[in-house]
């Protein structure tokens, strides 16, 4: 009994330190189903949505694969509040669009290969988020004109950019093809462009199981840079003013932004991720979130 210990122990210390590498072993034809639960609490409104995307796998070759992702439900508990109201339209407007993803053979995603319909569908849907948003508050439209609006955004959906925003930390994606080994940091983006650094914790040997935490990794100049730049982007006469007096903004709170996530994967043998749950606290520009991420494959997937 305690040579097996000791051989379990070793066999834990081994992976702990030299790290599993999480690849998939997809097949053409595969089907999963993933159903995701969110909560989130923006400002003392809490708000829960359910959605569903499903992942097929339409191409499977050594060099890698080819994948169809399609949003096939998204609904929210709560229309009468904007922020739901926004989320739901647009979710609404990419539902049944699908997306075609090309990986390299540890499946990370390499390409967009319908991007242009993508981003078309992405732009629609920020023009009409901005007419909801301007409706209830039609004071924003005075500070921040729409073509700024739209132009600005449009231009931030490069193809890099859309890749890594798919890749980050509670996606199914996000661990494909990285070597796991308790106390690994790497540096990356969230889905809003900002630098991040994380940390990596096998929470089982095999590497069924991972734990990976991340938070803002950015220089309060790093942050102004970003800040001004979109400013001056989407609200120009405004720039100046931010800019000769941002730290007294920034110690007022105005501008503070803080994330912290964790995110817990459960991954089967084939190497599909089975279940993703993440917490996530945030302060963006004074606006607090806090919330929690639930997503599972569904038994009906095959």
């Amino acid at each position: 009994m305690m040579t097996l210990a000791l051989l379990l122990t070793a066999v834990a210390m081994s992976a702990q330190l030299t790290g599993v590498k999480i690849t998939p072993k997809f097949q053409k034809g595969d089907s999963k189903l993933y159903r995701t639960l969110t909560t989130m609490n923006v400002g003392g409104q809490v708000i829960n949505m359910v959605g569903e995307m499903r992942y097929t796998v339409t191409g499977a070759t050594p060099a890698g694969y080819t994948l169809e992702v399609c949003l096939e439900k998204m609904d929210t508990d709560d229309q009468e509040n904007l922020v739901g109201r926004i989320m739901t339209l647009n979710q609404g407007i990419m539902k049944g669009l699908k997306t075609v993803y090309t990986t390299d053979a540890e499946g990370v995603i390499t390409d967009i290969k319908n991007f242009d319909e993508v981003k078309s569908a992405g732009k629609d849907a920020v023009e009409k988020m901005f007419d909801e948003l301007t409706a209830e508050l039609p004071e924003v439209a005075q500070i921040l004109p729409k073509e700024a609006f739209v132009n600005q955004v449009d231009a931030s959906l490069t193809k890099e950019n859309v890749i890594a925003s798919v890749k980050t930390n509670g996606s199914p994606f996000a661990l494909y093809g990285k070597t796991i080994s308790t106390g690994l940091m790497d540096e990356g983006t969230d889905n809003q462009g900002r630098k991040v650094k994380n940390m990596y914790f096998l929470s089982a040997p095999d590497g069924s199981k991972v734990k990976v935490t991340s938070a803002l990794n950015m220089s309060k100049e790093e942050m102004k840079k970003m800040i001004i730049d979109q400013v001056k982007k989407m609200m120009p006469a405004q720039a100046e003013m931010i800019e000769q007096n941002f730290d007294q903004i920034m110690a007022s709170g105005m501008l503070k932004m803080e994330m912290n996530t964790t995110s817990d994967y459960e991954i089967q043998p084939d190497g599909w991720v089975k279940s993703i749950s993440t917490e996530i606290k945030q302060n963006s520009m004074g606006q607090a979130v806090d919330g929690t991420v639930k997503t599972e494959l569904l038994p009906s997937s095959k």
